[in-house]
C-alpha cells in the first residue's frame, strides 16, 4: 500500500515538475541572487541585504521578493547594472549585465572562518558523530531491521550527517539532495509516529497532524520544484501568489520538526506520560532541550552557518529517541554512546563558537550539561532495583510451579498498570506453541510482539530466558487503551530477568518429577 502511494507521490511530482516547467518557460525579466556560504540550508532566511544599482551608482527600485535563501528582483530589463550586497557588516560590490530573459548570479560570501586545523577537528567531530551512530546500530540493528521504516530512517540520517562534513563542494544538486533528503526524514518519522506510536482512537488528531503535514508537503513540494528553476516561482508568484504566501507563513510556524514535536507531546498526554510526578520534570527537560534547538536562530541569530548543523542533531535525538522507545532496547552500554554523542555535539558546538575548546569555563559547562542530561535520560530510561529486590525476594523460596506462577502474577499486578497478567513456565516446545505462533526471536530482546501471541486479549509479553534457553517461560500481559509507561517497561524488563533462573530451577525439578513419576 505504502509502496504504491510512494510511486503515486512521485509520478505527480514529477508531471507537475514538467508541467510547470512548460507554462513558466515564458517568465522573464528577473534576477535571481544566490548567497553561496557554507552549511547555509536552501530555507534560511535573510542572508544578506540586497540593492541593485545603476552603472553611476543610482539605486534601482525594483520589486524584490525573498525566494528559498536568496532573493528575486522583478521587472528589471536587460543592461548593465551593480548588485549591492550587505552582509556581517560588510559590503561587497558585483557588476554584471543581463543579456536575457533572466539572469542568476551567485554571491560567494565569507561566513565564518576557521583555520585549517580548526576545519580538521570539526570535520573529525562529524565522523566520530557517524562512527557512534553507526556503532549504535550494529548493536540493535537485529530489532531495527525488523522494522522497514525505522531502518531506512537510519540511512536517511547517516546521508544527513554526511552533509555536515566541511568543505568547498556545495553545488545545485547537494543543495536540492539535502534538502530532498532532510524532507524525507521528516515525512518518515510523522507517518511512523502516527501508524506506531499514537493510539487508534483519537483519529481527530491523526487528521489534524495529517492535514499540517499534508500542507508541508505541498510547500515542500513547490520549493523542489523551484529549485528546479527559478521561473517556476516567479510564474507561481504571478499566478497563484496568495496560495505561496499562505504556505510561507505557514512554514514560519509549522515545520516538520515542529509537527514531530507536536506529535510527540499529543502522544505522551494521550499515554498520560505527563501524570507520573516524578518523571514530570525530565520529559519536560528533553522537550526544553528540542525547543532550544528548534528555536536557537532566535537566541543566535548571528550563527547562522550553525542552524544545519543544529536541524540535523534535533532529527538525530528524535530518531534514536523513537528506536530506544519503540524497540525498548536502551541498554547501559547505549547509554554510553549516547552520553558521548552529546558529548561530541557539545564540542562541535563549542568549537564553532569560540574556535577552541580551552577555555574551563566552556569546558564545565559542557560537562554539566552532559552530566544533566545522561541523568535524565538514565531517570527515565532505567528501573529502580529495590522494588525489583523486593518481589525477587518473595520468588525465591518458591519452588512449586503453579505456585511460581501466582506469586509472579501477583507481583506485577500489584507493581504494574495493566489490565491482567499470565504467567507460564514452560516445560516443552508444545506447550510454547499453545500460546505464541512461532518460535521465532531476537536474542536482544525479551519482549513478544501482539502478533505472535495466540491469546487475543493480551497485547504484549515478555520471555523468561535463562543460560541459552529462550523460552523457559513468558510474561503476557493486557495493556488498557494506552501503553505501559516506561516506568513500567523498565519493571517488567527487570524482573523477567531477575526471575529467570527461578523459573529455570522450577522448569527442571518439575521435568524431573514427570520423569520420576514415569519410572
Amino acid at each position: 500500500m505504502y509502496k504504491k502511494i510512494l510511486v503515486f507521490i512521485i509520478i505527480l511530482v514529477a508531471s507537475l515538475s514538467i508541467f510547470l516547467k512548460f507554462i513558466s518557460h515564458n517568465e522573464k525579466d528577473f534576477i535571481y541572487v544566490v548567497p553561496k556560504i557554507k552549511y547555509i540550508e536552501v530555507l534560511d532566511r535573510n542572508i544578506g541585504e540586497y540593492s541593485i544599482l545603476s552603472p553611476d551608482g543610482e539605486k534601482m527600485n525594483f520589486e524584490m521578493r525573498n525566494f528559498l535563501n536568496g532573493k528575486i528582483f522583478f521587472n528589471v530589463p536587460n543592461g548593465e547594472y551593480i548588485l549591492e550586497i550587505n552582509y556581517d557588516n560588510q559590503e561587497k560590490y558585483v557588476s554584471f549585465i543581463k543579456d536575457d530573459n533572466w539572469k542568476k548570479i551567485i554571491i560567494t560570501l565569507q561566513g565564518d572562518t576557521f583555520s585549517k586545523k580548526q576545519e580538521i577537528a570539526l570535520n573529525l567531530i562529524t565522523l566520530t558523530l557517524i562512527i557512534l551512530n553507526v556503532f549504535i546500530y550494529i548493536k540493535t540493528n537485529k530489532e531495527i531491521k525488523k522494522d522497514k521504516i525505522l531502518n531506512s530512517a537510519f540511512f536517511i540520517l547517516i546521508l544527513k550527517i554526511l552533509f555536515s562534513f566541511r568543505g568547498n563542494f556545495q553545488t545545485d544538486f547537494i543543495k536540492f539532495l539535502e534538502f530532498f533528503i532532510s524532507a524525507a526524514l521528516g515525512f518518515l518519522i510523522i507517518f511512523y509516529i502516527l501508524n506506531n506510536r499514537m493510539n487508534k482512537k483519537y483519529k481527530k488528531i491523526k487528521y489534524l497532524v495529517y492535514v499540517l503535514t499534508a500542507l508541508s508537503f505541498v510547500y515542500y513540494t513547490l520549493i523542489a520544484i523551484n529549485l528546479l528553476s527559478p521561473q517556476i516561482y516567479t510564474y507561481i508568484l504571478s499566478t497563484h501568489e496568495i496560495l505561496l504566501t499562505f504556505l510561507r507563513k505557514m512554514y514560519q510556524f509549522i515545520n516538520l520538526r515542529r509537527i514531530i514535536l507536536l506529535v510527540i507531546m499529543l502522544n505522551l498526554l494521550i499515554n498520560k506520560r505527563f501524570t507520573v510526578s516524578p518523571y514530570k520534570f525530565y520529559y519536560f527537560s528533553v522537550i526544553f532541550l528540542y525547543l532550544f534547538m528548534e528555536f536557537f536562530y532566535i537566541a543566535f541569530p548571528k550563527f547562522i552557518n550553525l542552524y544545519s548543523f543544529i536541524k540535523l542533531i534535533e532529527y538525530m535525538c528524535i530518531y534514536w529517541g523513537l528506536v530506544f522507545v519503540s524497540l525498548k532496547i536502551y541498554t547501559p552500554n547505549i547509554s554510553r554512546v549516547v552520553r558521548y554523542l552529546l558529548g561530541f555535539t557539545i564540542a562541535y558546538i563549542t568549537l564553532f563558537y569560540f574556535k577552541t575548546l580551552l577555555e574551563p569555563g566552556i569546558i564545565l559547562i559542557t560537562i554539566f550539561i552532559l552530566d544533566f542530561y545522561t541523568m535524565t535520560f538514565e531517570k527515565i530510561l532505567f528501573v529502580k532495583t529495590e522494588i525489583l529486590e523486593k518481589s525477587y525476594t518473595k520468588l525465591c523460596l518458591v519452588q512449586n510451579r503453579s505456585e511460581f506462577e501466582e506469586e509472579l502474577e501477583k507481583e506485577l499486578k500489584k507493581n504494574l498498570k495493566v489490565k491482567s497478567v499470565l504467567v507460564k513456565i514452560f516445560i516443552d516446545e508444545k506447550e510454547i506453541l499453545e500460546y505464541l505462533t512461532s518460535l521465532d526471536l531476537c536474542e536482544n530482546n525479551l519482549f513478544i510482539k501482539k502478533e505472535n501471541i495466540r491469546k487475543e486479549n493480551y497485547s504484549t509479553g515478555i520471555r523468561l530466558a535463562f543460560n541459552g534457553n529462550p523460552y523457559v517461560g513468558a510474561i503476557f500481559i493486557e495493556e488498557y487503551e494506552y501503553e505501559m509507561d516506561i516506568e513500567n517497561i523498565k519493571y517488567l524488563i527487570g524482573i523477567s530477568e531477575k526471575v529467570a533462573g527461578i523459573a529455570n530451577n522450577i522448569k527442571l525439578n518439575s521435568i524431573y518429577k514427570e520423569l520420576s513419576f514415569d519410572d
